[in-house]
């Protein structure tokens, strides 16, 4: 019996062990962080012990997040990347937008100036060329404006025409 003994306390420690690590990996646990000051006052965070001659305090951290915890956390950071991504593309829209403005203004100006150096070089042309004087004579109208008559005075008062009689259709 003593290997059946053997066997059964081989298995017992076995199954321990397994217990053990389940709950090492599943158990919350919070980790231990020490903060080290030393001599000189620098500050060291470590998950062991402080070297000699450091002042050590403990920080408490918080316990690890639950399952539904890590899942709402995932989606936040996962809307808070996507709302990052749209700015970026948003962003960018609006600086390919202001440039396409901009050379659009550069173009239009580009054209104002042509322009103004196009009509410069017309009026050299034309500045350049003799200008002939021609005379201009008066033209004889045609016909003459009747002349208007001055208003009429008051006339007298006209009698109403007679009735006429009833025409003999025969």
């Amino acid at each position: 019996m003593v290997v059946n003994g053997v066997a059964r306390s081989g298995l017992r420690a076995s199954v321990v062990a397994a217990l053990a690590v389940a709950m090492a990996v599943f158990a919350p646990s919070a980790v231990a962080v020490n903060k080290c000051v030393g001599v000189d006052g620098k500050v060291t965070y470590t998950d062991g012990p402080c070297g000699g001659g450091s002042q050590v305090s403990r920080v408490e951290t918080p316990p690890p997040l639950s399952r539904e915890e890590q899942a709402a956390a995932m989606s936040r950071s996962e809307g808070l990347v996507r709302e990052a991504r749209e700015l970026e593309a948003r962003r960018a829209r609006e600086a390919a937008e202001r440039r396409r403005y901009e050379d659009m203004q550069r173009q239009i100006e580009a054209q104002r100036r042509q322009a103004e150096l196009d009509e410069a070089e017309r009026l050299s042309r034309m500045s350049a060329q003799p200008v002939y004087s021609v005379p201009v004579y008066p033209v004889p109208l045609r016909y003459r404006p009747h002349s208007v008559l001055p208003p009429a005075t008051q006339a007298a008062p006209v009698a109403p025409p007679a009735k006429m009689r009833a025409y003999p259709f025969r």
